[in-house]
């Protein structure tokens, strides 16, 4: 073969090969740049799942966390976020006739990311769901003062009036008793008392009998498990907030603070000053009423820690000194200071990622 046919077949030769290989390497960038495009879509998904799922339990706590009144069943909220929605349906799964018992619903709530570069198609969808109750904050009215450990009075001073009252302050509720313990009252002669009656004894070691009346959940208000809203005592607020303290607590300047506190020993409130308090008082031990002038507007229990929950031995009688005292009950402080206990609560342990949507 000559030199010149030989070259022709080999140029015939190379053309079909090169062909193959430029295909070959096209199918490979395609099926390279097909695989980027699915890993970078599959990141994408997780980024929108991951910000639907924010959007899902930002919706869920908000809505939880800002309710003021009992939601209707089928409750529907829409929840606009930074990044999207949410929205939050509220399904009501448990009744109860009694109103202030607590009701049980089912919280779902889908979030939906939305990025304005693309359009109102939503990117990524996500739903939570939460069982929670509706809890209305409540406690029974058994007494101006409720001494489960009994009451000591010391004799008239005439510079100083002392009073314990059970008519409603508010002008709303019929009255209730003015003082309610067992048989132990001492002096109670130097009282001015008022309600319905002004005074009931319970009789002989009545004092967890009593304690149990007040329907007070006492050991959860003691426990850790219970956070309040101030772990001390506020002698300057008016915003009705939830006070504990951790054991005994001594007040021997002016105050003029509002809500519920929460004393699991003794309270001693003493000194030349005045201290007013609007809401509920519930006292673990004795109360040791001293101060100049003591006005409380609401509930006052003490001797709480003989409750079958906590079952300590009774404590010394609560002593209502020689100072100025004013109780009277007072429906409309009392409701102030319950609304912090009034609204959805989640149910531990009852919380669903990627509930179904129907």
């Amino acid at each position: 073969m000559s030199p010149a046919a030989r070259a022709a077949g080999e140029r015939g030769f190379a053309i079909p090969a090169v062909i193959f290989l430029v295909a070959l390497l096209t199918l490979l960038l395609t099926t390279g740049l097909a695989r980027v495009r699915a890993d970078r879509q599959i990141a994408e998904a997780s980024e929108a799942s991951a910000e639907a799922f924010a959007l899902a339990q930002s919706g869920l706590q908000a809505y939880i966390g800002t309710l003021a009144a009992r939601p209707p069943d089928g409750d529907s909220v829409r929840i606009n976020l930074v990044g999207g929605y949410a929205n939050v349906i509220a399904h009501l799964v448990q009744n109860p006739a009694d109103t202030t018992e607590r009701s049980l619903y089912l919280v779902r709530s889908t979030g939906v990311v939305i990025n304005p570069l693309s359009g109102p198609t939503p990117q990524g969808r996500r739903t939570v769901a939460q069982f929670a109750d509706w809890q209305t904050g409540w406690i029974e009215r058994r007494g101006a003062l409720t001494a489960v450990n009994g009451v000591d009075v010391a004799p008239n001073f005439p510079f100083f009036s002392r009073s314990v009252s059970g008519v409603d302050g508010c002008l709303v509720e019929p009255a209730i008793p003015g003082i309610r313990v067992d048989t132990a009252v001492g002096s109670v002669g130097a009282l001015t008392l008022a309600g319905d009656p002004p005074l009931i004894r319970h009789g002989n070691a009545a004092g967890p009998m009593i304690a149990t009346q007040t329907e007070i959940d006492w050991f959860t208000a003691r426990s850790p498990s219970f956070v309040p809203d101030f772990n001390s005592f506020q002698s300057s607020t008016n915003t009705f907030p939830i006070q504990r303290v951790n054991n005994d607590l001594n007040v021997f300047g002016g105050a003029n603070s509002s809500g519920i506190l929460i004393v699991p020993g003794d309270l001693t409130i003493a000194g030349f000053f005045n201290f007013r308090f609007r809401g509920i008082i519930l006292v673990g031990g004795r109360i040791i009423f001293l101060a100049t002038s003591i006005t409380i507007d609401g509930l006052v229990y003490s001797g709480l820690n003989e409750h079958p929950d906590i079952g300590a031995p009774p404590a010394p009688r609560t002593d209502i000194g020689l100072g100025g005292l004013n109780i009277r009950f007072d429906s409309c402080r009392v409701d102030s200071a319950l609304a912090a206990l009034t609204g959805m609560a989640p149910v531990p342990n009852a919380w669903v990622d990627r509930w179904a949507e129907y």
